[in-house]
C-alpha cells in the first residue's frame, strides 16, 4: 500500500531506534514499499565516542557491588542515540515521519525534580542551536540515579519471591500478571535497588523503562506512556486488563520501603504500542534538521519489537536468546508479552546467549568476532551422544531455571565451541515444549543468523524449516511500527503480511539435515537432546 499522496508532505520515511544492552541501532524504512533504506549501529565498546562511561573491559556492565548487580549508565543511553542520528545521513533525517522506539527489556531509569524540567526544556526554541550542550550534558544532572539497572540483574530473588507469595503461588501470578515473577523483571528490581540505595529512590519522581525514557527525551514529553509489552515485563501490569496492578504494586512498595501511594505517582501511564507521545522536539529538530512535524511512537521493549516482523515462532539470538511464539493466554512455562504493534505473544528468554559464546572464543585465545573459526567448528562436527554435554552459565538461568555452572569443557576448541552451541539450543528447544508449536516453521533473527552451522542445528533440534531474517533487529521492527502507527487501524492488518515479508529482508530456508535431525532425536530415545535433559536434570537444572 503506497503512502498517499500529499500525506505529511515529503515525509516519506520512519526510523527504528534499539538501543540494546551492547549498542544503539537505528534503521530507516521507506514508507512507500517498507524497505530498508538505511541503517546506522554504535557499539559501546567500540566507538570512541562513548567511551569514558567506566563499563568493564570486555562487558557492556559496570564494575558491580554486589553479586548480580548488572547496571549501565544512563547518560550511555543518551550518547548513543545521539552517535546513532549523526551518523545517518542530514537528508534522510530531514524526511522522517514518525519514529519508533525499542530498548532492552526490563531496564529502568530514574529521573529526579531537574530531570523531568530537563526533558521539558528539550522541547523549547533554541535547545538545539550550535554550541548547546549535548543530551548527556543536558539531562546527566537530573537523574536521581546516574546508574540504570538492566536486564542482566540477578540478585533479586527475595524479591521476587515476595511479589509471587503476595498473589500466592506461581500460577496465580502467571494468570495475573503474565509471568511467574522472574528475578530480572524490572518491578523486583526496583524495590531491591529503592531499598539499597534509598537516597536516590527518594530524589526519584519519574521511573522510566529504556524505552520510555528515549521515547520522553525525544518528544520532550516527560510523561510518556510504558507500552503494554514492555509493562508485562515489570511483573506489576495486570496483563489481561493492561493496567498497573495495586496487588502487586503494594508488594513492591512494601519491600522498596515505600507507600504505593508514593510508587504509583513515580510511574508513567500505560498505553498501546502503537500511541504517539507526541511531536520531535525542537532540540532534534534543530540539532539533526529533523521536521518538527515527526511524530514519536511511544516504543517498546527489544523482544517486542522484534516479534513485529515474524509471524508464528521466531528465535532471536542475541546477546540474550528468546524463544518468540504466538498465544493468546499466560502459560506458567513462558512470559506473556504484547507486541509492538500491540498483540498477544508468548516467550521464554535464556539469559546465557551470545556472551556465552563469546566467552568460550575468549578461552580458546579465538577473537570474540572470529566467526570464520566458529563456523568451522560447527561445520566440522556432529553432536555425539556425550556422557557430559558443554553447559556454561556465566550468569543464573531463568529458561530453564538454573544456577551459574561450567560443566564439560573440552580442551579442542571445535568441540568445546560446538558442544555449547548444542547445549544452549537444545535447553531452549526442552523449555519452551509446554508453550511453542511444532509445525510449521521458525524464523531466526540475530547475529547468528547468518551463521549457516547454527541454522543447520536450529532446524534439525527443532525439526522444522528456517526462515533466516536478516533484517528482522528490533530496530527494523521499530521502523516498521512506526509506519503502520502512521496508517488508519482499519488498513492496517491487510497491509502487514507484506510490509513484513519487505522489511524483514528474508533469507534462504534452511530445511533439516536427516543426519543431524537423527543425532539429536534418536528415535529410539538415546539422541543428544535426551542424554542432555537427563543430564541437565542431574545438574539442577529445572525442567
Amino acid at each position: 500500500m503506497s503512502r498517499r499522496k500529499g500525506e505529511m508532505g515529503d515525509l516519506d520515511l520512519t526510523l527504528g531506534l534499539d538501543s540494546s544492552t551492547q549498542g544503539t541501532s537505528a534503521v530507516l524504512l521507506r514508507r512507500e514499499d517498507f524497505s530498508v533504506l538505511a541503517e546506522a549501529k554504535v557499539r559501546y565498546r567500540d566507538d570512541p565516542r562513548l567511551s569514558g562511561f567506566g563499563l568493564r573491559e570486555g562487558s557492556p556492565i559496570l564494575p558491580p557491588d554486589e553479586e548480580g548487580e548488572a547496571h549501565q549508565p544512563a547518560a550511555l543511553y543518551l550518547a548513543a542515540l545521539e552517535a546513532a542520528l549523526a551518523d545517518l545521513p542530514r537528508e534522510l533525517l530531514s524526511r522522517v515521519a514518525a519514529i519508533d522506539l525499542s530498548a532492552q527489556q526490563h531496564g529502568q531509569v530514574w529521573l529526579g525534580e531537574e530531570g523531568i524540567a530537563s526533558i521539558l526544556a528539550l522541547g523549547a526554541k533554541g535547545a538545539g542551536r550550535p554550541g548547546a550542550s549535548d543530551l548527556a550534558a543536558c539531562l546527566g544532572p537530573g537523574l536521581a540515579w546516574e546508574r540504570a539497572p538492566i536486564w542482566m540483574e540477578a540478585s533479586t530473588g527475595k524479591e521476587a519471591s515476595a511479589l509471587r507469595e503476595a498473589i500466592g503461588d506461581a500460577e496465580a501470578m502467571t494468570a495475573l500478571s503474565g509471568s511467574d515473577s522472574p528475578l530480572r523483571f524490572s518491578g523486583s528490581v526496583l524495590a531491591h535497588e529503592a531499598a539499597r540505595h534509598p537516597d536516590a529512590w527518594q530524589r526519584t519522581r519519574r521511573v522510566h523503562l529504556i524505552s520510555s525514557f528515549l521515547c520522553a527525551v525525544l518528544s520532550a514529553n516527560p510523561d510518556c506512556p510504558v507500552d503494554w509489552g514492555n509493562g508485562s515485563g515489570t511483573s506489576l501490569m495486570n496483563w489481561s486488563k493492561r493496567s498497573w496492578d495495586r496487588r502487586l504494586l503494594a508488594a513492591a512498595s512494601r519491600l522498596a520501603d515505600d507507600t504505593m501511594d508514593e510508587l504509583v505517582e513515580r510511574l508513567p501511564p500505560l498505553a498501546h504500542p502503537l500511541s504517539f507521545a507526541g511531536r520531535l522536539a525542537a532540540y532534534f529538530v534543530e540539532r539533526f534538521g529533523m521536521s518538527p512535524d515527526c511524530r514519536i511512537v511511544i516504543g517498546s521493549g527489544d523482544n517486542p519489537q522484534s516479534k513485529v516482523l515474524a509471524e508464528g515462532a521466531l528465535l532471536s539470538l542475541g546477546t540474550s536468546f528468546v524463544l518468540m511464539a504466538d498465544g493468546e493466554r499466560p502459560h506458567v512455562s513462558a512470559n506473556a508479552m504484547y507486541d509492538g504493534l500491540g498483540r498477544p505473544f508468548l516467550f521464554g528468554c535464556r539469559s546465557n546467549g551470545a556472551l556465552v559464546w563469546e566467552r568460550v572464543r575468549r578461552d580458546h585465545g579465538i577473537g570474540v568476532d572470529d566467526f570464520a573459526a566458529s563456523e568451522r567448528a560447527l561445520g566440522g562436527t556432529i553432536p555425539a551422544v556425550p556422557s557430559q554435554p558443554r553447559i556454561l552459565h556465566i550468569l543464573p538461568e531463568s529458561f530453564p531455571e538454573a544456577p551459574i555452572m561450567d560443566l564439560g569443557r573440552r580442551d579442542d576448541f571445535a568441540l568445546d565451541y560446538s558442544g555449547l552451541v548444542d547445549s544452549s539450543l537444545g535447553l531452549m528447544w526442552l523449555a519452551s515444549r509446554p508453550f511453542a508449536s511444532s509445525s510449521g516453521a521458525i524464523s531466526v533473527t540475530g547475529g547468528a543468523a547468518a551463521s549457516p552451522g547454527v541454522l543447520a542445528r536450529v532446524a534439525a533440534i527443532w525439526r522444522m524449516r528456517v526462515l533466516p531474517i536478516a533484517n528482522a533487529g528490533a530496530a527494523t521492527g521499530a521502523a516498521l511500527a512506526a509506519a503502520i502507527a502512521l496508517i488508519h487501524p482499519s488498513a492496517r492488518e491487510e497491509i502487514l503480511p507484506s510490509a513484513r515479508a519487505m522489511s524483514a529482508g528474508a533469507g534462504e530456508p534452511v530445511d533439516p539435515r536427516p543426519d543431524l535431525v537423527a543425532a539429536y532425536h534418536d528415535p529410539k530415545g538415546g539422541g543428544y537432546l535426551a542424554r542432555l535433559e537427563e543430564v541437565a536434570r542431574e545438574a539442577g537444572i529445572r525442567l
